[in-house]
């Protein structure tokens, strides 16, 4: 059967190049772990169940307690008792119950994906619970039958039959509180209609369950009431100034003035703030454009209306020309999410305004070499903010206009809701100034409404609008209030050990209610790092000579490998087959585009499309540096210390190469 999630998240592993050296290193042969059955690489791992003690032999003495769902490494077996460790290094052994813990196969983990757009996300006790519903005519209807019986059972305090959980009706927050699900098992399915959908086994758990308010975090020591009535929206406004902007920049001072004024009448000066950023492109493709990027309003400023007047007063288009139609946008989306303090705030908006296409990754000028994807996630990652794009298709750039709405619409995309991009035919200055505005209104109204106690899912505001654009707007909005929520009530996910969820809406299968992720330590994103360099080196070096390619990368993988014997000797093995991580990835559910390419398969290639993976592993590189650098999101969710080597990231499977 084809596995059709692997369409989506195309998790590619030609970085596999480590082998088991990526995934887990090697210890000694007397101190290693066990092999899973079947496995020549990959070790076996269980999960505790129930907090239990540490034991110095079986039947022997206990001492200290182990975590539910801590994460150890199996060294022996005895009976009814195993021989554990947190780590892979043969240290700090000792014993356990075989019955206090489960096995777990893989370090893949499933997050609840919060969207307003989203009903709270069924736990079923069984597969066969599961498949009811998935193989009825009607699954949407089914699975909302079975949510409104538990939901009934959870308000009286009882148990639902086949809903062994519900997930928070808000959410639980990424970065404050990691509550992940390993997934134990999978299976694919078929709806009626014949979609695919992925259902898991989990368990659910969760880092740093006694951690201390974040910093700076505006709803720490506060009641759920007095946070939602302190929440605060922050806008910037990213404004394209190279020629031919003046008037849109003075149409973006008109709008926002009258957004402003509407603030004021509402009493919520304090509640919005407005930033502003201009960017024209890199330097060194046209040193006369003055700056690249410029902050003019910051957003500790922006609740001041004549203080952001002021500033946009000051921006003015360039009085040179760029080096072409392109410019370096992206630099001007990544200043916004590094130079700007975000922190206060529990809705973020980040708003393009250009009427050109951005320079992409393996643009020579562009100065962050990230990709439309990688920038969209990284401001999701890191500030869980979003991106909207208002695109001024003018007649001058006719020829340009297809490829800035494609780079445009991967940017703005949110889970679970369309992307946030915005086109102005011909330029209109007079739709453009009603777009912002109407933008800036709709951040103002939710901030009211929120503050005075609505309901994120209440899409009341909706009735009247027939814009699907402007609808998407509005619900990435709810979903940052539903994230807001979840911090200021420390919504948790389920209280449940074990359950079975599916991958997809069962209303609408192209909605997600899980996010899935690889928690890797700091040691093995740099050894990703250092696998992606080599490959890419490589592949630079036999341009001319593709057949020398692939050998190269297998004495690579040898060289690397603490196990080069594993490296396949295979007369035509695949990239994952040739590095020795099929074992790790076959059991996944999700599937890599790539994985299966032979060294026949790169030699078929032209040229153009195998640059087009060296240059999507040169984009990879840059999104690892700057997660390495993201300190704020490293936990210790597998409980060996708050010590770098301990730390883990929650990476999503698309951020593999």
């Amino acid at each position: 059967m084809i596995n059709r999630a692997s369409q989506v998240l195309q998790t590619v592993v030609l970085a596999g190049v480590l082998g088991a050296f990526l995934w887990g290193s090697m210890a000694s042969a007397a101190d290693r772990p066990l092999l899973m059955d079947g496995k020549e690489s990959l070790f076996e791992r269980v999960l505790v169940r129930d907090s239990t003690a540490m034991f110095d032999a079986p039947d022997g003495r206990g001492s200290g307690q182990l975590r539910p769902l801590q994460p150890l490494y199996v060294y022996a077996e005895s009976g009814d008792w195993l021989r554990v460790a947190r780590g892979d290094k043969g240290d700090d052994l000792f014993w356990v119950p075989a019955n206090t813990v489960t096995p777990w196969r893989q370090n893949i983990v499933a997050t609840l994906q919060t969207s307003a757009n989203l009903d709270r996300t069924l736990f079923f006790s069984d597969y066969d619970a599961i498949y009811d519903v998935v193989e009825s005519e009607a699954p949407g209807l089914s699975a909302q039958t079975l949510r409104q019986e538990a939901e009934a059972a959870e308000t009286a305090n009882g148990d639902s039959e086949r809903i062994v959980a519900l997930g928070p009706r808000d959410a639980v927050n990424l970065r404050d509180n990691l509550y992940v699900m390993p997934i134990l098992e999978t299976e694919e399915a078929i709806f009626e209609n014949g979609s695919f959908v992925n259902l898991l086994k989990v368990a659910v758990a969760r880092a740093q369950p006694d951690d201390a308010p974040i910093d700076n975090d505006p709803v720490a020591d506060v009641t759920p009431e007095e946070a939602q009535g302190a929440f605060r929206a922050g806008v910037v406004f990213v404004v394209d100034t190279t020629i031919s902007m003046e008037p849109f920049i003075r149409r973006t001072q008109a709008a926002l003035e009258e957004v402003y004024d509407g603030v004021r009448r509402t009493g919520a000066q304090e509640a919005v703030s407005f930033g502003l950023i201009g960017f024209r492109d890199n330097l060194q493709a046209a040193p006369g454009l003055g700056y690249d990027v410029q902050t003019f309003v910051d957003l500790n400023a922006g609740f001041d209306a004549s203080a952001f007047l002021n500033g946009i007063t000051r921006m003015t288009e360039a009085g040179a020309s760029s080096r072409n139609f392109r410019e370096d946008s992206y630099a001007g989306i990544e200043h916004a999410l590094q130079a700007m303090d975000w922190s206060p705030f529990g809705a973020k908006f980040i708003v393009l305004v250009t009427d050109a296409s951005p320079r992409e990754a393996n643009d020579g000028y562009s100065k962050t070499r990230l990709s439309a994807k990688g920038l969209g996630t990284l401001v999701r990652e890191n500030i869980n903010g979003a991106i909207a794009v208002m695109h001024l298709r003018t007649p001058q750039g006719p020829n340009d206009h297809d490829r800035a709405e494609a780079a445009y619409r991967e940017l703005t995309r949110q889970p679970n809701v369309p992307p946030l991009y915005f086109p102005i035919e011909n330029g209109d200055r007079d739709e453009y100034q009603a777009r912002a505005r109407q933008l800036g209104q709709i951040v103002a109204d939710q901030v009211n409404r929120f503050r005075g106690g609505q309901d994120p899912r209440d899409f009341s505001d909706d009735d009247d609008t027939i814009d699907e654009d402007t609808k998407a707007f509005r619900a990435a909005g709810r979903t940052m209030q539903l994230e807001y929520l979840g911090r200021s009530r420390g919504s948790e996910a389920p209280d449940v050990f074990e359950a079975v969820v599916a991958d997809r809406d069962f209303a609408r299968p192209g909605l997600k209610p899980l996010s899935i992720r690889l928690l890797l330590t700091k040691a093995e994103l740099s050894n990703l790092d250092e696998a992606l360099r080599i490959i890419i080196e490589k592949a630079e070096e036999n341009v001319i000579n593709p057949d020398d390619f692939f050998g190269q990368v297998l004495g690579a993988a040898a060289d690397m490998s603490r196990r080069p014997d594993k490296v396949s000797r295979r007369s035509d093995p695949t990239l994952a087959e040739a590095v020795n991580v099929s074992e790790f990835i076959e059991d996944l559910p999700y599937k890599s585009r790539i994985m299966a390419i032979t060294e026949a398969d790169w030699v078929r290639m032209s040229i153009s499309e195998q640059q087009t993976v060296v240059n999507e592993l040169y984009e990879k590189i840059e999104r690892y540096r700057r997660y390495n650098a993201a300190t704020d999101q490293w936990v210790d969710y597998l409980g060996a210390g708050a010590s770098a080597g301990g730390l883990v990231y929650p990476m999503m499977l698309d951020d593999l190469p």
